[in-house]
């Protein structure tokens, strides 16, 4: 039998069922890790013996301690959801969560009736399953909450909220008791806390172009920026001006959050960054658009390309001369203009003013190679090959625009006129010819019929060892061309 299985009243479908009562009832409430293990083991549990199916593969493939994932099914286990065997190897079998085992909860009835009864008084509409009841208690048990805090939690929820489940009280309480608010004092002088700044909360709803009325996650957002970040009113009244109409208390947190990120805490220094990441967030349209392209969302732009490339010193104008350069070569992609960026920062072209000049120069080159091209008879466009061949013509062989176009007229009406210039060329270089009067002489005598040599009756057939042609070939990178006999 397998690590995880289902029960009788599971049906396997040829897929991996979740009930929506599991994510309405118990996904809200539960850890993010005992989520990720309820799913991988009802995957595993509805394929069967199709699968690797062990406790081994759980922790393996989730990455936790088997221990770990013995704890998240020992948690379901209390919410009735499934069983654990008491075999060797364990079993865990899933049960439906319509009809949910109870949970055995230990405590003492006597104790918890006051609660039960006042948590029926708060819903008079609803009857609290044992389930609900059992999952209160083992909150109280778990942080030792006094029975009246988590009463106060309870109606403070419905007061702000109106309507309100079950697992949205039990996540503000869990949440309030991670934080150590577990007796009644420290309930009471929390909601005190968070009800004493509803005047400013209100304007920051109104700046932020807010109708709705804030809930208890709005308030505790406005504890954390002014009580743990160090944030006053100004500040993040600036931050909600940025983010007027973008997203509410949500884009609001993630700004605050970028903005500590960046120590920006006065309201001057927030509004400083605010505007440097709007001028920041239109180069990076005008870098896209430069190229021809278009993006919907420019934060990943901003992120990910025009911020690492401005931390290298680049001039915003010449990230734009970049951009209409790299339209001007095809370029389409924010990768490939970073490998072009790149290149750029390694010759130390940094400025507008750099980068206008190397590409006046480059459209210089572009100008003298599609001359070449023409003196040969091709009409094709300029193409990075043919710009590495002409700076090799001229760069590294020496040869001047001239030269390469007597080569260029006597390829003409060749198949491929590149090729046939780069062997004219090369001729020349060997016999060190680099002015034109020289090579048209030279060129033209090729064209000269001759005598067909008659075949060497001297030719001898020559072995030679392994070790003797490792002495004489090198690497051709490590031959001096200038000085080579030949």
């Amino acid at each position: 039998m397998g690590f995880c299985v289902l029960g009788s009243d599971f049906i396997k479908n040829g897929f991996t069922p979740v009930d929506n009562v599991f994510l309405g009832g118990y996904l809200p409430s539960a850890d993010a890790t005992d989520i990720k293990v309820y799913f991988y083991g009802l995957y595993l549990a509805a394929n069967g013996s199709q699968t690797d199916n062990s406790i081994e593969k759980v922790a393996l493939m989730l990455k936790l301690t088997e221990e770990r994932v013995l704890a998240a099914f020992r948690y379901w286990e209390e919410q009735g959801i499934v069983s654990i065997s008491k075999t060797h190897p364990v079993t865990i079998t899933y049960n439906s969560v319509k009809t949910p085992l109870t949970p055995v909860v230990r405590y003492n009835a006597r104790e918890y009736s006051t609660f039960v009864e006042e948590m029926a008084r708060l819903f008079p509409q609803t009857v609290l399953t044992p389930n609900e009841l059992a999952s209160f208690i083992e909150l109280m048990r778990a942080y030792k909450m006094e029975i009246n805090a988590m009463l106060m939690i309870a109606r403070y929820c419905l007061d702000v909220k109106g309507v309100v489940g079950v697992p949205y009280i039990l996540a503000v309480a869990d949440n309030w008791a991670k934080q150590g608010i577990t007796t009644e004092a420290e309930v009471n002088a929390h909601i005190a806390e968070l009800e004493q700044n509803s005047e400013d909360i209100r304007m920051i709803f109104k700046t932020l172009g807010l109708r709705s009325l804030p809930t208890i996650e709005d308030r505790q957002l406005y504890l954390k920026w002014t009580k743990d970040y160090g944030y006053n009113m100004d500040a993040i009244l600036t931050a909600c001006r940025y983010c007027k109409r973008k997203g509410g208390m949500h884009k609001l947190e993630m700004v605050m959050e970028e903005l500590r990120n960046a120590g920006a805490y006065s309201a001057q220094e927030v509004a400083n960054y605010a505007e440097n990441k709007e001028k920041t967030k239109k180069l990076a349209q005008d870098i896209v658009t430069g190229i021809g392209s278009f993006y919907a969302n420019y934060d990943v732009v901003v992120e990910t390309y025009v911020i690492p490339w401005l931390a290298k010193g680049f001039e915003e104008n010449a990230l734009r001369g970049i951009s209409r350069f790299c339209f001007l070569r095809n370029i389409r992609t924010l990768d490939a203009v970073d490998d072009i960026v790149e290149r750029f920062y390694k010759l130390g072209i940094l400025t507008e003013e750099g980068v206008e000049a190397f590409i006046a120069r480059q459209l210089t080159i572009d100008a003298s190679i599609k001359e070449v091209l023409a003196a040969a008879a091709s009409a094709s466009p300029v193409s990075n090959r043919d710009r590495e061949f002409y700076r090799t013509f001229v760069e590294a062989w020496g040869m001047p625009h001239e030269t390469v176009l007597v080569a260029a007229r006597h390829s003409a009406g060749k198949s491929f006129p590149m090729a046939e210039i780069n062997r004219l060329l090369a001729m020349l270089k060997e016999r060190g010819i680099t002015a034109p009067d020289e090579a048209q002489g030279f060129l033209s005598s090729l064209g000269q019929k001759k005598e067909p040599a008659a075949p060497r009756s001297d030719y001898r057939k020559q072995n030679y060892t392994r070790d003797q042609l490792d002495s004489v070939f090198v690497n051709p990178d490590e031959v001096d061309l200038d000085n080579l006999d030949v």
